[in-house]
């Protein structure tokens, strides 16, 4: 049975210790995806953290429902304790149901993103190339636009 030292609102993978196969298979879930852990003999859902803005993934396991009250729970009476963790069903559940490209994840209130996702947001953005509006007026710069402020306020 592995360990882990109650720290923070997650678990971080680098601070579970006693199981290098847990460690190894929690590290290697993809973001979103759940995982059922045991947290001193208390089963409960985990959620693979979101990847970071740069893309790189991130090494931390978020509580969800029941997992998140106890952990809060320990938190908050037995910060800094170790207890005991381990994988309740042998392999990940699969992607969390709330990872759908472009949905509000409900445990979070982020948007997931894919490659795919990331792809058809830069092709539309790139589409937009030469779509704006001109104007048939004078073109004003920022120099211009902030001596009029200026002459406005009568300095």
């Amino acid at each position: 049975m592995a360990s882990t030292t109650v720290s923070d609102f997650v678990i971080w993978t680098r601070h579970i210790h006693g199981d290098e196969a847990l460690v190894a298979r929690l590290v290697a879930l993809r973001a979103g995806e759940t995982i059922e852990l045991r947290i001193d003999s208390v089963a409960g859902t985990w959620r693979k953290m979101d990847d970071g803005k740069d893309g790189r993934s991130t090494p931390g396991l978020r509580p969800l429902g029941k997992a998140k009250d106890h952990w809060g729970q320990l938190y908050d009476s037995r910060r800094g304790d170790v207890v005991g963790l381990e994988a309740v069903a042998p392999a990940a559940t699969g992607v969390a149901e709330d990872s759908r490209p472009f949905e509000p994840a409900p445990s979070t209130g982020k948007l997931v993103r894919t490659e795919e996702s990331r792809k058809r947001a830069l092709e539309s953005f790139l589409a937009l190339a030469g779509q704006g509006w001109r104007s048939g007026r004078r073109t004003v710069t920022r120099d211009d636009l902030h001596d009029r402020e200026l002459d406005r306020e009568g300095l």
